[in-house]
């Protein structure tokens, strides 16, 4: 009896202090000093805990903060990785029991007879049993828990990735809604064009191939703008399914490329990249394999359990009840098992290489998201410049053909390859617009969500 406080209080201390896991570092990973075309760089502690905030603010457009907030509230694929977040928060509870013992209370009561008589029997009792688990109680929880910080990384990164792809969206219907509305003042200019040549043709002036070449330019660009509508009806049930919203209910009104593009930094430090969730993710779960190689080494120690019970038995109402008491500690170890304990060590480690080689893999995919779309914005600013230098000549050279056309100095095929120049180098730039917009919604992605002026 005085041996057992002392046993309990020993294995106490030990579970609290031995954990077979190695111990833990993240996996080294070289770091560039600088993006290209970038200075700056600097290696960073992580940070994705850090708020983001309303990162689609930067580009100041109302619709687009009202969709945000539609899909934060209603988009079902985040709605899942909360609940597997708040599942996995409940496993730390689960691994946490293990530190405390198991209580049970038992009772009976039991009336029987025979040719004697009638008797009856009453039992009641508590029993508890400890298993002290040294090795892996510890490891078990360190493991829950750094699986429980990477569902949480999940969590924002699916949010992040949610938001992100809605801004893409939203960007690529305001662009066909540009395009559109191109297509409606170049649909007003055919027309005029188309009529302009059947009162020629019937003046004798043109041929009836220049009546035919402009009905067939009006009849391309109304096939066009009906293709354009297509798309956009396909996207704004794209939006509707992201924001948690039947399709045929929902509608977004026609709008223009209005939203700003946000001022890129000139220097992105390592701390914008390191608050990436997918990467702190990746991260929690080389930690939680690392504490899984402690759980497959614990398979080799021993069982320790410390049990104890007591309970009253009587028979009959008026008998005094019978006392009986227990406590002991036993103990387990598994001698042969076919090799069973050396695979699930080996396993483990395994499974740890696999773990840090997704944490690296998932780090340089990150440089290359930064790199892909700091070079996007950089050439499609160089691009829009030569491009709307581009469509103004295209707008001019248009002009000189309709005028000369009109003046009987040319034929209408001439006219035909200005409109179909200046159509596309309009269309062109708009698209353009909408690819850097595009591009600043990836890099604010690549960056974890958005930066600071202070950061």
């Amino acid at each position: 009896m005085k041996f057992a406080p002392f046993l309990c209080w020993f294995c106490l201390a030990l579970s609290g202090c031995l954990n077979l896991s190695p111990e833990y570092a993240p996996p080294d990973l070289p770091l560039p000093e600088a993006y290209k075309g970038e200075e700056g760089w600097k290696i960073a502690d992580p940070a994705d805990t850090r708020d983001r905030g309303p990162w689609w603010e930067v580009f100041a457009d109302p619709d687009l903060n009202g969709l945000m907030d539609r899909l934060n509230a209603g988009n079902q694929d985040i709605a899942e990785a909360a609940a597997n977040l708040r599942s996995a928060r409940t496993r730390i509870m689960a691994a946490r029991s293990a530190f405390f013992p198991d209580l049970s209370l038992t009772g009976s009561y039991t009336r029987s007879g025979r040719e004697t008589g009638v008797s009856t029997s009453l039992s009641a009792g508590v029993s508890s049993q400890w298993e002290i688990s040294l090795w892996n109680s510890l490891p078990a929880f360190e493991a829950a828990r750094a699986n429980a910080q990477a569902a949480a990384a999940d969590l924002a990164a699916l949010r992040l990735s949610a938001q992100a792809e809605l801004a893409q969206a939203y960007f690529q219907l305001r662009t066909l809604d540009a395009q559109m509305d191109l297509y409606a003042v170049t649909i007003q200019a055919y027309a005029r064009a188309a009529r302009l040549t059947r009162s020629q043709y019937r003046g004798g002036i043109v041929t009836p191939a220049d009546v035919a070449q402009a009905e067939a330019r009006l009849a391309g660009a109304e096939s066009e703008l009906l293709a354009l509508e297509r798309e956009r009806a396909e996207l704004e049930h794209g939006i509707a399914l992201l924001t948690g919203q039947i399709p045929s209910s929902f509608s977004l009104p026609r709008g223009g490329l209005g939203a700003a593009l946000p001022a890129i930094p000139p220097a992105l430090p390592a701390a914008l990249l390191e608050r990436r969730p997918d990467i702190a993710a990746a991260e929690r779960r080389v930690a939680a394999a690392n504490q899984n190689i402690g759980i497959a080494r614990a398979a080799w120690f021993p069982t320790l359990l410390l049990g104890g019970s007591r309970s009253a038995e009587a028979a009959g109402w008026r008998l005094s009840p019978l006392t009986v008491w227990s406590l002991g500690p036993s103990a387990a170890l598994s001698l042969f098992q076919g090799g069973r304990r050396l695979a699930d060590s080996e396993a483990a480690w395994a499974d740890y290489e696999a773990a840090v080689a997704v944490y690296r893999r998932t780090v340089l995919a990150a440089f290359k998201d930064v790199e892909d779309n700091l070079s996007a914005l950089a050439f499609l600013a160089r691009q829009i410049v030569a491009e709307k230098r581009a469509a103004a000549a295209a707008r001019r050279a248009l002009e000189l053909s309709l005028s000369q056309y009109e003046g009987g100095m040319t034929t209408y095929l001439q006219v035909v390859s200005a409109q179909a120049t200046s159509l596309l180098n309009e269309r062109s730039l708009i698209q353009i617009e909408g690819l850097r917009r595009i591009a600043a919604v990836n890099l604010i992605k690549a960056l974890g969500g958005g930066w600071e002026g202070t950061e």
